[in-house]
Protein backbone atom coordinates (compact mmCIF):
# COMPACT_ATOMS: atom_id res chain seq x y z
CA UNK A 1 0.00 0.00 0.00
CA UNK A 2 2.94 2.58 1.12
CA UNK A 3 3.80 2.18 -3.14
CA UNK A 4 0.56 3.55 -3.56
CA UNK A 5 0.70 6.70 -1.84
CA UNK A 6 3.19 9.84 -2.37
CA UNK A 7 4.30 9.78 1.16
CA UNK A 8 5.68 6.96 3.30
CA UNK A 9 3.61 5.67 6.27
CA UNK A 10 4.56 6.94 9.44
CA UNK A 11 6.67 4.43 11.81
CA UNK A 12 5.42 5.55 14.79
CA UNK A 13 1.48 5.77 16.26
CA UNK A 14 1.82 9.38 17.50
CA UNK A 15 3.48 10.29 14.45
CA UNK A 16 0.09 9.09 12.37
CA UNK A 17 -1.78 11.30 14.89
CA UNK A 18 0.66 14.31 14.23
CA UNK A 19 0.11 13.61 10.19
CA UNK A 20 -4.34 13.55 10.49
CA UNK A 21 -3.96 15.93 12.71
CA UNK A 22 -1.87 18.67 10.23
CA UNK A 23 -4.38 17.44 7.76
CA UNK A 24 -7.61 18.07 9.34
CA UNK A 25 -6.11 21.18 10.21
CA UNK A 26 -5.93 22.70 6.56
CA UNK A 27 -9.20 20.80 6.25
CA UNK A 28 -10.65 23.03 8.73
CA UNK A 29 -10.38 26.61 6.94
CA UNK A 30 -13.09 26.07 4.52
CA UNK A 31 -15.33 25.30 7.53
CA UNK A 32 -14.11 28.41 9.32
CA UNK A 33 -14.46 30.53 6.10
CA UNK A 34 -18.45 29.49 5.81
CA UNK A 35 -18.84 30.29 9.71
CA UNK A 36 -17.25 33.90 8.49
CA UNK A 37 -14.68 34.17 10.03
CA UNK A 38 -11.82 36.14 8.42
CA UNK A 39 -9.44 34.22 6.51
CA UNK A 40 -5.56 35.70 7.26
CA UNK A 41 -2.68 34.39 4.93
CA UNK A 42 0.71 33.94 6.12
CA UNK A 43 3.79 31.79 6.15
CA UNK A 44 4.21 28.59 8.48
CA UNK A 45 7.14 30.62 9.82
CA UNK A 46 4.87 33.64 10.55
CA UNK A 47 4.77 34.01 14.85
CA UNK A 48 1.91 31.51 16.36
CA UNK A 49 1.62 33.22 19.50
CA UNK A 50 0.37 36.10 18.16
CA UNK A 51 -2.04 34.13 15.53
CA UNK A 52 -3.03 32.11 18.45
CA UNK A 53 -3.27 34.67 21.34
CA UNK A 54 -5.73 36.41 18.56
CA UNK A 55 -7.91 33.68 17.77
CA UNK A 56 -6.86 33.66 13.94
CA UNK A 57 -7.89 31.33 11.64
CA UNK A 58 -4.64 31.10 9.27
CA UNK A 59 -3.74 29.79 6.04
CA UNK A 60 -0.35 28.96 5.71
CA UNK A 61 0.06 29.31 2.15
CA UNK A 62 3.31 27.71 1.58
CA UNK A 63 2.06 24.64 3.42
CA UNK A 64 -0.72 24.53 0.60
CA UNK A 65 2.39 24.90 -2.30
CA UNK A 66 4.05 22.38 -0.59
CA UNK A 67 1.43 20.16 -0.39
CA UNK A 68 1.06 20.74 -4.06
CA UNK A 69 4.37 18.81 -4.81
CA UNK A 70 3.87 16.64 -2.30
CA UNK A 71 0.82 15.19 -4.67
CA UNK A 72 2.94 15.21 -8.35
CA UNK A 73 1.27 18.29 -8.97
CA UNK A 74 4.29 21.16 -8.78
CA UNK A 75 4.50 20.49 -12.91
CA UNK A 76 0.96 22.10 -13.00
CA UNK A 77 0.67 24.84 -10.25
CA UNK A 78 4.30 25.87 -11.39
CA UNK A 79 3.16 26.20 -14.84
CA UNK A 80 0.33 28.03 -13.88
CA UNK A 81 2.31 30.44 -11.63
CA UNK A 82 4.82 31.33 -14.75
CA UNK A 83 1.89 31.99 -16.86
CA UNK A 84 0.86 34.48 -14.55
CA UNK A 85 4.49 36.21 -14.86
CA UNK A 86 6.11 34.54 -12.05
CA UNK A 87 10.10 33.67 -13.36
CA UNK A 88 11.01 30.12 -13.13
CA UNK A 89 13.71 30.93 -11.38
CA UNK A 90 11.74 32.22 -8.38
CA UNK A 91 11.34 29.20 -5.22
CA UNK A 92 9.38 26.79 -6.65
CA UNK A 93 7.58 26.24 -3.27
CA UNK A 94 6.55 29.44 -3.50
CA UNK A 95 5.43 29.23 -7.54
CA UNK A 96 2.86 26.17 -6.37
CA UNK A 97 1.94 28.50 -3.41
CA UNK A 98 1.14 30.66 -6.33
CA UNK A 99 -0.25 28.29 -8.63
CA UNK A 100 -2.67 27.40 -6.41
CA UNK A 101 -3.87 30.52 -5.25
CA UNK A 102 -4.17 32.16 -8.48
CA UNK A 103 -6.74 29.01 -10.72
CA UNK A 104 -10.29 28.38 -10.26
CA UNK A 105 -9.42 24.62 -11.28
CA UNK A 106 -7.73 22.81 -7.91
CA UNK A 107 -8.02 19.50 -7.37
CA UNK A 108 -10.48 17.98 -4.63
CA UNK A 109 -7.93 18.24 -1.65
CA UNK A 110 -7.22 21.70 -2.79
CA UNK A 111 -10.60 22.65 -3.06
CA UNK A 112 -11.14 21.45 0.18
CA UNK A 113 -7.73 23.54 1.77
CA UNK A 114 -7.88 26.30 -0.11
CA UNK A 115 -9.91 29.66 1.01
CA UNK A 116 -9.57 33.22 -0.60
CA UNK A 117 -7.73 35.79 1.64
CA UNK A 118 -9.08 38.49 3.63
CA UNK A 119 -6.18 39.34 5.10
CA UNK A 120 -2.25 38.82 4.04
CA UNK A 121 0.70 38.60 6.33
CA UNK A 122 3.69 38.07 4.62
CA UNK A 123 7.76 38.24 5.84
CA UNK A 124 11.40 38.39 4.66
CA UNK A 125 12.42 35.30 6.93
CA UNK A 126 14.17 33.45 6.16
CA UNK A 127 14.18 35.27 2.49
CA UNK A 128 12.63 37.90 0.29
CA UNK A 129 10.98 35.55 -1.70
CA UNK A 130 7.77 34.48 0.65
CA UNK A 131 7.07 38.62 1.18
CA UNK A 132 6.79 38.55 -2.50
CA UNK A 133 4.80 35.90 -2.86
CA UNK A 134 2.35 36.81 -0.68
CA UNK A 135 2.30 40.58 -1.89
CA UNK A 136 1.60 38.58 -5.34
CA UNK A 137 -1.76 36.38 -3.61
CA UNK A 138 -2.42 39.92 -2.14
CA UNK A 139 -2.84 42.11 -5.00
CA UNK A 140 -4.94 39.06 -6.37
CA UNK A 141 -7.47 38.92 -3.91
CA UNK A 142 -7.72 42.97 -3.27
CA UNK A 143 -7.19 42.81 0.29
CA UNK A 144 -5.08 44.68 2.92
CA UNK A 145 -1.03 43.39 3.34
CA UNK A 146 1.09 43.16 6.09
CA UNK A 147 5.00 42.12 5.93
CA UNK A 148 7.16 41.13 8.92
CA UNK A 149 10.89 42.91 8.28
CA UNK A 150 13.68 40.69 9.88
CA UNK A 151 16.74 41.89 10.00
CA UNK A 152 19.30 39.45 9.15
CA UNK A 153 21.55 39.09 12.07
CA UNK A 154 25.36 40.33 11.09
CA UNK A 155 25.81 40.30 15.28
CA UNK A 156 26.45 36.97 16.26
CA UNK A 157 25.10 35.40 19.28
CA UNK A 158 24.24 38.88 21.28
CA UNK A 159 22.14 41.48 18.89
CA UNK A 160 22.18 45.01 20.36
CA UNK A 161 18.96 46.15 21.95
CA UNK A 162 18.76 48.83 18.68
CA UNK A 163 17.85 45.32 16.26
CA UNK A 164 15.62 43.92 19.26
CA UNK A 165 13.19 46.56 19.55
CA UNK A 166 13.46 47.12 15.61
CA UNK A 167 12.17 43.27 15.34
CA UNK A 168 9.85 43.71 18.64
CA UNK A 169 8.16 46.64 16.26
CA UNK A 170 8.05 44.50 13.71
CA UNK A 171 5.96 42.29 15.85
CA UNK A 172 4.01 44.77 17.16
CA UNK A 173 2.97 46.26 13.61
CA UNK A 174 1.64 42.91 12.98
CA UNK A 175 -0.82 43.09 16.35
CA UNK A 176 -1.61 46.49 15.73
CA UNK A 177 -2.40 45.24 12.00
CA UNK A 178 -5.00 42.61 13.17
CA UNK A 179 -6.37 44.93 15.67
CA UNK A 180 -7.04 47.39 12.83
CA UNK A 181 -8.80 44.58 11.37
CA UNK A 182 -11.06 43.49 13.81
CA UNK A 183 -9.08 41.63 15.96
CA UNK A 184 -8.73 41.53 19.96
CA UNK A 185 -5.73 41.48 21.61
CA UNK A 186 -4.66 40.25 25.32
CA UNK A 187 -1.07 40.89 26.58
CA UNK A 188 -1.84 37.94 28.91
CA UNK A 189 -3.56 35.50 25.83
CA UNK A 190 0.10 36.31 24.58
CA UNK A 191 2.12 35.94 27.39
CA UNK A 192 0.46 32.76 28.08
CA UNK A 193 1.44 31.41 24.03
CA UNK A 194 4.82 32.42 25.08
CA UNK A 195 5.25 30.33 28.67
CA UNK A 196 3.63 27.54 26.21
CA UNK A 197 6.32 27.69 23.42
CA UNK A 198 9.05 27.85 25.94
CA UNK A 199 7.65 24.57 27.52
CA UNK A 200 7.13 22.82 24.09
CA UNK A 201 10.67 24.05 23.00
CA UNK A 202 12.21 22.68 26.34
CA UNK A 203 10.60 19.31 25.66
CA UNK A 204 11.56 19.20 21.49
CA UNK A 205 15.44 19.75 23.43
CA UNK A 206 14.70 16.46 25.29
CA UNK A 207 12.93 14.75 21.92
CA UNK A 208 15.96 16.18 20.29
CA UNK A 209 18.70 14.55 22.22
CA UNK A 210 16.72 10.80 21.67
CA UNK A 211 17.24 11.21 18.15
CA UNK A 212 20.62 10.84 18.83
CA UNK A 213 20.79 7.71 19.84
CA UNK A 214 22.97 4.94 18.46
CA UNK A 215 20.69 3.20 16.52
CA UNK A 216 18.78 5.72 15.36
CA UNK A 217 14.89 5.43 16.75
CA UNK A 218 12.99 6.88 14.48
CA UNK A 219 12.77 7.15 10.69
CA UNK A 220 13.67 10.06 8.81
CA UNK A 221 9.95 11.09 7.45
CA UNK A 222 8.91 10.58 11.11
CA UNK A 223 10.86 13.06 12.10
CA UNK A 224 9.73 15.61 9.30
CA UNK A 225 6.30 15.18 10.60
CA UNK A 226 7.22 15.40 14.34
CA UNK A 227 9.32 18.16 14.08
CA UNK A 228 6.76 20.11 11.59
CA UNK A 229 4.13 19.74 13.97
CA UNK A 230 4.37 22.74 16.19
CA UNK A 231 4.46 25.33 13.82
CA UNK A 232 1.55 23.47 11.60
CA UNK A 233 -1.06 22.32 13.77
CA UNK A 234 -3.98 24.47 15.08
CA UNK A 235 -4.00 25.78 18.59
CA UNK A 236 -6.13 22.79 19.67
CA UNK A 237 -3.95 20.43 18.05
CA UNK A 238 -0.98 21.82 19.36
CA UNK A 239 -1.24 19.92 22.77
CA UNK A 240 1.77 19.56 25.39
CA UNK A 241 0.27 16.23 25.86
CA UNK A 242 1.07 14.94 21.77
CA UNK A 243 5.13 15.88 22.06
CA UNK A 244 5.11 14.14 25.23
CA UNK A 245 3.95 10.88 23.52
CA UNK A 246 6.49 11.69 21.05
CA UNK A 247 8.93 11.70 23.81
CA UNK A 248 7.61 8.42 25.54
CA UNK A 249 7.74 6.82 22.34
CA UNK A 250 11.12 7.72 21.31
CA UNK A 251 12.59 6.98 25.06
CA UNK A 252 11.13 3.47 24.96
CA UNK A 253 12.74 2.81 21.63
CA UNK A 254 16.00 3.95 22.89
CA UNK A 255 15.72 1.63 26.00
CA UNK A 256 15.19 -1.28 24.05
CA UNK A 257 18.35 -0.45 21.75
CA UNK A 258 15.79 -0.43 18.65
CA UNK A 259 17.01 0.86 15.36
CA UNK A 260 15.21 1.67 11.96
CA UNK A 261 17.21 -0.57 10.64
CA UNK A 262 18.30 -3.89 11.61
CA UNK A 263 21.96 -2.84 11.29
CA UNK A 264 23.16 0.89 11.27
CA UNK A 265 25.73 0.83 9.45
CA UNK A 266 25.73 4.94 8.45
CA UNK A 267 24.49 7.76 9.41
CA UNK A 268 23.44 10.46 7.02
CA UNK A 269 22.55 14.30 7.57
CA UNK A 270 20.19 15.46 4.72
CA UNK A 271 21.61 19.17 4.47
CA UNK A 272 19.54 20.94 1.81
CA UNK A 273 15.60 20.14 0.85
CA UNK A 274 14.60 17.13 0.48
CA UNK A 275 12.33 16.81 -3.23
CA UNK A 276 8.66 17.22 -1.45
CA UNK A 277 7.50 15.34 -4.42
CA UNK A 278 9.82 12.30 -3.71
CA UNK A 279 9.96 12.34 0.05
CA UNK A 280 10.54 8.65 0.35
CA UNK A 281 13.74 9.11 -0.77
CA UNK A 282 14.67 10.00 2.69
CA UNK A 283 14.52 6.48 3.78
CA UNK A 284 16.05 5.09 0.47
CA UNK A 285 19.42 4.70 1.89
CA UNK A 286 18.11 2.27 4.57
CA UNK A 287 18.65 -0.19 2.01
CA UNK A 288 22.32 -0.09 2.88
CA UNK A 289 21.60 0.09 6.35
CA UNK A 290 22.08 3.86 5.99
CA UNK A 291 20.00 5.93 8.00
CA UNK A 292 19.10 9.75 7.54
CA UNK A 293 19.31 10.75 11.32
CA UNK A 294 18.59 14.62 10.59
CA UNK A 295 17.21 16.76 7.53
CA UNK A 296 17.05 20.15 6.78
CA UNK A 297 13.40 20.44 6.68
CA UNK A 298 14.01 20.31 10.59
CA UNK A 299 16.52 23.65 10.27
CA UNK A 300 13.64 25.33 8.27
CA UNK A 301 10.35 24.42 10.02
CA UNK A 302 11.52 22.62 12.61
CA UNK A 303 12.18 24.29 16.62
CA UNK A 304 15.22 25.47 16.61
CA UNK A 305 15.23 28.00 18.86
CA UNK A 306 16.76 28.18 22.59
CA UNK A 307 13.88 27.92 25.00
CA UNK A 308 16.50 30.14 27.31
CA UNK A 309 15.58 32.84 24.59
CA UNK A 310 11.84 33.14 25.32
CA UNK A 311 10.43 35.19 28.54
CA UNK A 312 6.70 34.82 28.81
CA UNK A 313 6.91 38.27 31.02
CA UNK A 314 8.78 40.46 27.70
CA UNK A 315 6.71 38.22 24.89
CA UNK A 316 7.79 40.79 22.22
CA UNK A 317 10.82 41.34 23.13
CA UNK A 318 12.12 37.65 23.48
CA UNK A 319 9.80 36.42 20.61
CA UNK A 320 12.26 39.40 19.07
CA UNK A 321 15.78 38.04 19.96
CA UNK A 322 14.35 34.12 19.28
CA UNK A 323 13.76 35.27 15.73
CA UNK A 324 16.99 37.31 15.14
CA UNK A 325 19.35 34.46 16.66
CA UNK A 326 17.26 31.57 14.45
CA UNK A 327 20.07 29.68 12.47
CA UNK A 328 17.86 30.29 9.64
CA UNK A 329 18.06 33.72 9.66
CA UNK A 330 20.65 35.00 7.28
CA UNK A 331 23.21 35.69 7.22
CA UNK A 332 25.36 32.27 6.50
CA UNK A 333 27.27 31.74 10.20
CA UNK A 334 24.56 30.60 12.15
CA UNK A 335 23.32 27.99 9.91
CA UNK A 336 27.09 26.28 9.02
CA UNK A 337 27.46 26.35 13.34
CA UNK A 338 24.02 24.58 13.36
CA UNK A 339 24.87 21.76 10.53
CA UNK A 340 28.83 21.58 11.90
CA UNK A 341 26.84 20.69 15.40
CA UNK A 342 24.73 18.48 14.45
CA UNK A 343 27.22 16.74 12.76
CA UNK A 344 28.99 15.80 15.34
CA UNK A 345 25.99 15.32 18.04
CA UNK A 346 24.07 13.07 15.72
CA UNK A 347 27.65 11.17 14.90
CA UNK A 348 27.24 11.45 11.23
CA UNK A 349 29.32 9.79 8.61
CA UNK A 350 28.50 11.77 5.70
CA UNK A 351 26.13 14.57 4.48
CA UNK A 352 24.20 14.49 1.14
CA UNK A 353 23.18 18.09 -0.23
CA UNK A 354 20.68 18.50 -2.89
CA UNK A 355 20.75 21.51 -4.27
CA UNK A 356 17.72 23.38 -4.76
CA UNK A 357 17.82 24.89 -8.32
CA UNK A 358 15.56 27.97 -7.13
CA UNK A 359 16.72 28.88 -4.29
CA UNK A 360 18.75 31.82 -3.90
CA UNK A 361 19.92 31.64 0.00
CA UNK A 362 20.63 27.65 0.60
CA UNK A 363 23.16 26.88 -2.43
CA UNK A 364 25.72 28.88 -0.91
CA UNK A 365 24.85 27.80 2.47
CA UNK A 366 25.53 24.34 1.55
CA UNK A 367 28.91 24.79 0.10
CA UNK A 368 29.98 26.43 3.33
CA UNK A 369 28.47 23.88 5.24
CA UNK A 370 30.67 21.24 2.51
CA UNK A 371 33.93 22.95 3.42
CA UNK A 372 33.08 23.26 7.47
CA UNK A 373 32.06 20.04 8.49
CA UNK A 374 35.39 18.52 6.16
CA UNK A 375 37.31 20.76 7.65
CA UNK A 376 36.64 19.98 11.34
CA UNK A 377 34.97 17.13 11.38
CA UNK A 378 36.36 15.17 8.51
CA UNK A 379 33.01 14.61 7.32
CA UNK A 380 32.52 13.75 3.39
CA UNK A 381 29.67 15.75 1.47
CA UNK A 382 28.14 14.74 -2.11
CA UNK A 383 26.05 17.55 -3.80
CA UNK A 384 23.54 16.60 -6.25
CA UNK A 385 21.21 19.21 -8.75
CA UNK A 386 17.79 19.13 -8.59
CA UNK A 387 14.64 21.10 -7.66
CA UNK A 388 13.40 20.01 -4.44
CA UNK A 389 9.74 21.32 -5.32
CA UNK A 390 9.50 21.40 -8.95
CA UNK A 391 9.52 17.97 -10.21
CA UNK A 392 9.61 18.61 -13.77
CA UNK A 393 13.54 19.50 -12.85
CA UNK A 394 13.70 16.01 -10.93
CA UNK A 395 15.89 12.93 -12.25
CA UNK A 396 15.23 10.67 -9.62
CA UNK A 397 17.15 7.50 -11.38
CA UNK A 398 20.25 9.27 -11.55
CA UNK A 399 19.83 10.91 -8.15
CA UNK A 400 19.90 7.63 -6.73
CA UNK A 401 22.96 6.60 -8.77
CA UNK A 402 24.54 9.68 -7.24
CA UNK A 403 23.60 7.92 -4.01
CA UNK A 404 23.87 4.54 -4.36
CA UNK A 405 27.87 5.70 -5.58
CA UNK A 406 28.29 7.96 -2.14
CA UNK A 407 27.18 5.14 0.27
CA UNK A 408 28.92 2.62 -1.29
CA UNK A 409 32.01 4.95 -0.88
CA UNK A 410 31.46 5.99 2.79
CA UNK A 411 30.93 1.96 3.56
CA UNK A 412 34.20 1.47 2.34
CA UNK A 413 36.07 4.43 3.84
CA UNK A 414 34.63 3.33 7.28
CA UNK A 415 35.42 -0.33 6.63
CA UNK A 416 39.19 1.17 6.12
CA UNK A 417 38.86 2.56 9.81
Amino acid sequence: MDEELPLPSPDLPVVQDMQIAIASKLADITRQKAEGRPVVWCSVLTPKEILFSMDVASLCGNVLGAYASIFGMSAKYCQLAEDDGIARDVCSVNRCTIGVCCTDDREGFFETAFAPPDLVIGSTFPCTAEAKTFLHVAKKYNVPYYVIDVPINTWGDDPPKHAIDYMASQLKGMIDFLRAHGYAFDMDNLKEEVAFARRLNLLMQEIDLLKQAVPHPIRAFDTVIAMTAPLALSKAGRQIELFERLRDELKARVDKGFGVVEEEKLRLLWCGLCPLYDFKLLNYPEKYGAVVVKSMLEFLVGFTCDPETLDPEKPLESMARAQLLSPANPPYRGAVDYFVRAARDYKVDGIVGPVMRSCGLVPGMQRLVKDAVARELGIPTILVDLDGGDQREYDRAGLCSHLDAFIETLLARKGRR
